[in-house]
């Protein structure tokens, strides 16, 4: 599954791009030097990538969200991710906040998932060796949603910990995932599980297809490429 990069620039060189390549959107609910740099960008994007667009008007603009509430940028060298899930094809997510937004949304539906399918009170999520909950800042903890009575406490630099001393209600359970069925693994594993002590390791893969290339150009870090496995225990 490849991801969709933009950028906005509602100038003349963002008409132009327009005209090379038609913007893939959503259905409907100055200086020399700049534009030098303008119109190197949009080589580079129309050249190199089949998968860069740029949104060259308030139109298409108006298309998309930004699901952090950010402001959009007024800098034509900014880039944006497009979700690659159809049910959010609407938000447009900085380069920067990318990665971190899509495991944070996977975090939080396996847990939510869990928590609606077995009797928990608490659960630990541990990164695997080579991996540890730093590299993404405060990625489990900003802005994870847990519904219901639950409180997510970082024990250690590779141990995420789910406290949620009560059950949750009929209405307090998710009625719609991003991202649980990419796991089906582990919904096999949960869907037998008969009781007891649970021990179950994920690996996760968020390149979707983005190359080293394509990486430098957006300026995100290599590492965020590789694959991480994660360990979910907890008994019940």
């Amino acid at each position: 599954m490849g991801l969709s990069v933009y950028r906005i620039d509602t100038g003349v060189i963002g008409k132009i791009f327009g005209l090379l390549r038609k913007t893939d959107l959503p259905t409907m609910l100055g200086a020399q030097g700049l534009m030098t740099k303008r119109v190197s960008l949009a080589v580079t994007d129309f050249v190199g990538f089949e998968n860069h667009y740029v949104i060259n008007s308030v139109d298409e603009l108006n298309r998309f969200e930004n699901p952090l509430g950010n402001s959009w940028s007024k800098s034509t060298s900014q880039y944006y991710i497009r979700h690659p899930k159809k049910a959010r094809d609407r938000f447009l997510i900085e380069v920067d906040k990318f990665h971190e937004y899509i495991y944070r949304e996977q975090i939080s539906d396996i847990v939510a998932f869990l928590r609606a399918n077995l009797s928990i009170k608490s659960l630990t999520i541990s990164s695997a060796a080579e991996t540890d909950f730093s590299a993404f800042a405060h990625l489990p903890i900003e802005g994870l949603k847990i519904e219901g009575k639950a409180e997510a406490k970082l024990i250690s630099k590779k141990e995420l910990v789910i406290n949620c001393p009560e059950g949750m209600k009929i209405s307090e359970k998710r009625k719609e995932y991003v991202w649980i069925n990419d796991f089906q693994e582990l919904l096999e594993v949960v869907d037998g599980f008969p009781g007891g002590d649970f021990r179950h390791t994920i690996e996760i893969s968020n390149s979707f297809g983005m190359t080293l290339k394509e990486a430098k150009l957006l300026g995100i870090g290599g590492s965020w490429l590789n694959n991480r496995k994660f360990e979910i225990r907890f008994s019940c």
